[in-house]
């Protein structure tokens, strides 16, 4: 019964919007008189389905997450911080790296893992022995706000 009544209220409040956005042409009264029909459609389903003799029920079913759009998503938020983080290491560290950024592909889109690549050694200077990898990936954690653990930096040959 209540699949019923949301059907009712939707086919009507669908209506009066469409209503009100139609041109006032012979366009327009075509279609408001479609919409008429659809909701009279709707309202006489149950009195049908008694004459026939069958079972009457509109099923309300939910709404499911599009997986492959959340992917694409993911993917592309990825390359985008992938880019961020190259252009970030050149510039703060002066260090030419590459970095893979994976993104779980849900509401928020989390970071799941951050892996840099390093083609320079990790110190700066003759005599400050900084271990600059200590220092990205502290940065990292802390610019994309995930736990250094997801931060992976690691040395090309």
């Amino acid at each position: 019964m209540s699949g019923y009544i949301l059907a009712v209220a939707g086919a009507v409040l669908l209506s009066a919007a469409l209503s009100v956005i139609l041109p006032g042409g012979k366009t327009g009264a075509f279609l408001k008189g479609m919409c008429r029909l659809a909701v009279f459609a709707v309202l006489v389903a149950p009195l049908i389905s008694m004459m026939t003799k069958k079972e009457f029920s509109f099923e309300v079913s939910g709404i499911g997450e599009d997986e492959g759009y959340l992917t694409a998503c993911a993917r592309l938020l990825s390359e985008r911080d992938e880019k961020e983080i190259a252009a970030f290491l050149q510039e703060d560290y002066g260090l030419s790296a590459a970095a893979e950024v994976e993104r779980a592909p849900c509401g928020g889109f989390p970071l799941s893992k951050i892996k840099v690549n390093l083609s320079e050694s990790g110190i700066i200077g003759q005599d400050e022995h900084i271990n600059i990898a200590d220092c990205i990936q502290a940065a990292l954690a802390e610019k994309y706000g995930c736990e250094r653990s997801a931060v992976e930096v690691v040395w090309e040959d």
